[in-house]
């Protein structure tokens, strides 16, 4: 077997056309990218809204990236093109020539209209890996209904059973449908990258937000499945889980999630600390299959929990850390803020973020690639975000288009910088 130079990374060699917007999408090329793809970011000449979404607290200028792009697109190379015009489809479509791997989000209905579906793109690369992530899925009556990270929580279900007891549905405060997505999407690239290696032929892969927020909640969508029990929001505590696991406060409002205690030794040493050692003779939670919900009917759940709460009110949160901290056998966390998350040693000690320099910024941190292999890591989320059509004279002078046709596509975008025009891909 030949040896290949591998030091970026194992997909080293492999070329991915990224044109894709907001979050779900974008990921995908952040992963591959990570894995040492050379992955090239197909943008309208005003650039992709996401390098100009701004978020809470975000007071810099137009002239610095949006940290939704910073983090979506670090490692990526950036094309700028108009893809309805006639020179900027021939762009493209020597492009998908050269091109292992196609990465969009975008909906069928745009697609079409571009030429840019599957159907097409197999005409010009036989070999071509097409990924495509929706909202939805590919078919049925909603297969082209747009799609935000909120809705799909909502119709998948996640929602309903988030949020306090009393309240209304509330959806969690991250982008879940769309980071789970885009894995999703990536481990089908690469099964389709592996079959290829197999027959030679490329192939169409689709998921969606819907069927991941599914498949996130496979234990739970089986269980309502299986006894007609629809699960409701049950505030800190898990829905599933008939037991004392949830989330607890300290005397001075810091949160642990107490998952179990899994021997009896440590259960009565907690409860002894807490202040409540009548609970250790409660049969009903004198296993850890019971504490955990394994086991049981959930008899007198709500009293426990009421214990418990007390329990944890009577220590600081510093004090209850340094006794976790002698307990190896309960399972537990602090909650912690995501500025916290940025300093956990735990998270450095795996190289779980990186350093990125962002133009007219200067450094920060992103969440690197979490998948790690030993013999071929990759390059992580080293390399920066990209100017809006960086490389666009690059990339066209490498597939053979002359300087006149390069300015061609570079006057939008240096018109559209001069703030006179902002074209967007729809």
């Amino acid at each position: 077997m030949v040896s290949k130079d591998l030091s970026d990374g194992p997909l080293t060699g492999l070329k991915v056309l990224d044109m894709t917007v907001a979050v779900q999408g974008p990921h995908v090329g952040a992963f591959l990218s990570d894995m040492g793809a050379e992955v090239i970011k197909v943008e309208p000449p005003g650039g992709e809204l996401n390098r100009y979404a701004r978020g809470p607290g975000f007071d810099y200028g137009m002239e610095v990236m949006g940290s939704q792009q910073v983090a979506m697109n670090r490692g990526k190379k950036s094309i700028a093109l108009d893809a309805h015009t006639d020179l900027g489809k021939r762009v493209l479509h020597e492009l998908i020539k050269q091109s292992d791997v196609f990465v969009t989000n975008y909906r069928a209905e745009a697609l079409d209209r571009m030429s840019l579906s599957y159907d097409h793109l197999r005409k010009t690369n036989e070999r071509l890996i097409y990924g495509r992530v929706s909202g939805f899925g590919p078919k049925g009556k909603d297969a082209d209904k747009a799609m935000l990270d909120g809705a799909a929580q909502a119709r998948g279900g996640l929602a309903a059973v988030s949020g306090p007891v009393d309240g209304p549905p509330m959806p969690p405060g991250a982008a879940i449908a769309d980071h789970s997505g885009a894995m999703q999407l990536s481990l089908g690239i690469m099964t389709a990258l592996f079959a290829r290696e197999q027959t030679g032929q490329g192939q169409e892969v689709n998921t969606s937000a819907l069927g991941t927020m599914m498949w996130l909640q496979s234990w739970e969508l089986t269980h309502t499945a299986m006894t007609g029990v629809s699960l409701t929001r049950d505030g800190q505590y898990n829905p599933s889980i008939a037991s004392p696991y949830g989330v607890y406060q300290a005397s001075d409002g810091g949160s642990f999630l107490l998952a179990v205690a899994m021997s009896n030794e440590s259960w009565d040493e907690f409860l002894v600390y807490g202040g409540k050692p009548d609970l250790a003779l409660d049969t009903r939670w004198n296993t850890a299959a019971k504490r955990i919900g394994i086991l049981g009917d959930g008899d007198g759940v709500t009293e426990v929990r009421a214990e418990l709460q007390e329990a944890f009110a009577s220590h600081t949160t510093a004090e209850w850390e340094a006794f976790f901290g002698e307990q190896p056998e309960i399972i537990y966390e602090r909650v912690q803020s995501y500025k916290e998350i940025l300093v956990d040693p735990q998270a450095d000690a795996n190289n779980y973020l990186a350093e990125v320099t962002v133009p007219n910024y200067g450094t920060t941190q992103v969440v690197s690639n979490v998948v790690q292999l030993s013999e071929t890591p990759g390059l992580g989320a080293r390399r920066p975000p990209p100017y809006l059509g960086e490389h666009t004279s690059e990339i066209m002078l490498d597939l053979g288009f002359s300087a006149a046709e390069v300015d061609q596509v570079l006057a939008p975008i240096e018109a559209a910088a001069a703030g006179i025009i902002g074209l967007v891909i729809t």
